[in-house]
C-alpha cells in the first residue's frame, strides 16, 4: 500500500516584496509621505495587527490597487505595552508602570516599519530608490522573505 505524504511547505509561496524602513516618524506621517511619493492611497485599517495571547497591536495601513492587482501594507514593527507590576515588600501598596517593547518581527528589532507589496510587477530597485528619496526616512532596504523565521506574522488577509 502506498503512503502519500503532504508537504505543506510547497503551498507557502512568498509572492510579495518586503522593505525595511528605518524612520522616526509617526505611522500616519510616514503613510502620507509614501502616498505622496508613489501616488498611492494608504489608509489606516479598521483593525490593527494583533495576535492571540499578546497585548501588542501593530498599526496597519492598506491600499489595494485593483487595476494593477497589487496590495500595499505599511506595518509598524514596534509596540509599547504597559506592564503593570505590583511591588512586594516595604512598598507593597504601590504599583509601578513599566513599559515593554514588542516587535512584529523579532529578528529585525531596529526596523521601524515594514512595507509589504503583494502582487503586480513591482520593481524592487525602483521602489527602494523612491523610498530613499523621502527625506524623513533614514534607511531602507529589501528583506529576503525566504530567510525570515516569523514570516507567518506577515499574513494579513
Amino acid at each position: 500500500m502506498a503512503v502519500h505524504k503532504l508537504v505543506l511547505d510547497d503551498f507557502v509561496d512568498a509572492d510579495y516584496s518586503l522593505f525595511a524602513i528605518h524612520c522616526d516618524l509617526e505611522d500616519y506621517r510616514l503613510a502620507f509621505y509614501i502616498n505622496h511619493a508613489f501616488k498611492t492611497n494608504l489608509k489606516r485599517a479598521k483593525e490593527d495587527v494583533d495576535f492571540k495571547g499578546s497585548n501588542a497591536s501593530f498599526s496597519l495601513f492598506e491600499w489595494e490597487n485593483t487595476n494593477l492587482k497589487t496590495t500595499w501594507n505599511l506595518i509598524k514593527n514596534t509596540c509599547l505595552v504597559e506592564d503593570r507590576s505590583i511591588d512586594q515588600g516595604l512598598f507593597a501598596e504601590r504599583s509601578e508602570k513599566n513599559w515593554k517593547t514588542h516587535y512584529l518581527l523579532e529578528e529585525h528589532p531596529v526596523v521601524g516599519y515594514f512595507l509589504k507589496i503583494s502582487g503586480g510587477n513591482n520593481t524592487i530597485e525602483k521602489t527602494v530608490l523612491e523610498l530613499q528619496k523621502i527625506p524623513a526616512i533614514n534607511m531602507t532596504y529589501v528583506i529576503d522573505v525566504e530567510e525570515l523565521k516569523s514570516k507567518d506574522y506577515l499574513i494579513l488577509n
